[in-house]
């Protein structure tokens, strides 16, 4: 080991501030988010031991610094010294880290915060720049994540329910297809297994995030061009009733994936790679690419959108050998989204191992 090695990095001994004391969060530097494991020190430069990765249960305020407002499941919350509570909505305070509890307009409320890291030497504008408004999102999938029901509670099974995890880097959201006994993905060797339950009809459907709000909200016509990357393996694919992935409509989850008002997605039906697509809550039009999943099989599908709504795709770098033409309505605002359905066969796993989504 290296002689001049002093300490991880994860949990650290450094100044913090007079009467903090184990628990509360804090901002180090201009940047580096952490929460106190041990009191402060009684005289400066006031030393305690801190955590700057990890969920803390925190004290957060639904208010944006002018006004009360609500703080969604993935919203931002920022620290400041002076507020009280230090944590608030308020975007001209220091970026902190992702609520993965709501708090109620103007109210004050204990929730877990994930503490989100900036990059060393960038200020604070330059963080929640670089972290919340470039709208680029990558995840690997290297841990098991962190869940809880929407508003609160254990993560649940029930159909029509919605969870969120945290990830290592993101917040996603998984809204439950059919009663699960399995409540939460689980991380396997190449990625997080999303199957759940292998149990006909019983699925999951992820995003991060259903509202214009969503890091991953892009509004046609307005956002520019964008698109969505999902790299994953099937290990029966004759067991996949639905295994989608693209953009449709920021709107309520719905159980049939038909039923969503617009849509561009390629789906996985029992091997066949087909794109589907919804224009203005019509039917379905499907279209057979003819390239084809085997078992056990890892492929990258990628769906693009250009800044005037035309869709096209590719499965791993290429086009479909067959494709098909659709355009998404001017201002539509759309979500990336993944959905996924046992058929009686069953999948067995079906394991994601990255997820890429953001600004052509």
């Amino acid at each position: 080991m290296a002689k001049n090695f002093i300490q991880e990095g994860k949990k650290i001994y450094t100044a913090t501030a007079t009467g903090l004391l184990a628990g509360a969060p804090f901002v180090t530097g201009s940047f580096q988010p952490c929460a106190l494991l041990t009191n402060a020190g009684s005289s400066s430069p006031y030393e305690a031991t801190v955590q700057t990765e990890g969920v803390f249960e925190l004290s957060v305020k639904g208010h944006n610094g002018s006004g009360n407002t609500a703080i969604a499941i993935g919203d931002a919350v920022y620290w400041n010294a002076s507020d009280t509570p230090t944590l608030t909505a308020n975007s001209n305070r220091t970026f902190f880290g992702i609520a993965l509890e709501a708090v109620n307009s103007g109210s004050t409320s204990t929730i877990k915060v994930r503490l989100q890291q900036g990059v060393q030497g960038i200020g604070a504008d330059q963080v929640k720049q670089s972290h919340l408004n470039r709208r680029y999102t990558f995840e690997e999938f290297d841990v098991n994540p962190v869940t809880a029901k929407v508003a609160g509670g254990a993560a649940s099974g029930t159909a029509t329910h919605t969870n969120v995890m945290a990830t290592s880097d993101n917040v996603f959201e998984y809204n439950i297809k059919g009663t699960q006994t399995i409540t939460a993905p689980s991380l396997a060797a190449t990625g997080l297994d999303v199957a759940m339950d292998n149990t006909d009809n019983d699925g999951v459907e992820i995003t991060q995030g259903i509202t214009a709000k969503s890091r991953a909200a892009f509004k046609v016509g307005t956002s520019g061009a964008f698109y969505a990357k999902c790299k994953f393996s099937l290990a029966d694919v004759s067991g996949t009733d639905d295994c989608a992935f693209g953009f449709r409509k920021a709107e309520a989850y719905q159980a049939n994936i038909d039923d969503y008002d617009e849509m561009a997605c390629l789906n996985v039906i029992s091997g066949d790679i087909k794109i589907e697509t919804i224009l203005n809550n019509g039917e379905t039009t499907t279209t057979d690419t003819t390239d084809n999943w085997a078992d056990a099989a890892t492929h990258t599908l990628e769906v693009y959108v250009s800044a005037a709504g035309v869709v096209t795709y590719k499965i791993d770098g290429a086009a479909p050998t067959v494709t098909a033409a659709f355009t998404f309505d001017n201002n539509e605002v759309v979500v990336p989204f993944f959905f996924f359905l046992h058929a009686s066969d069953v999948c067995d796993t079906a394991i994601l191992q990255e997820w890429e989504v953001g600004l052509q």
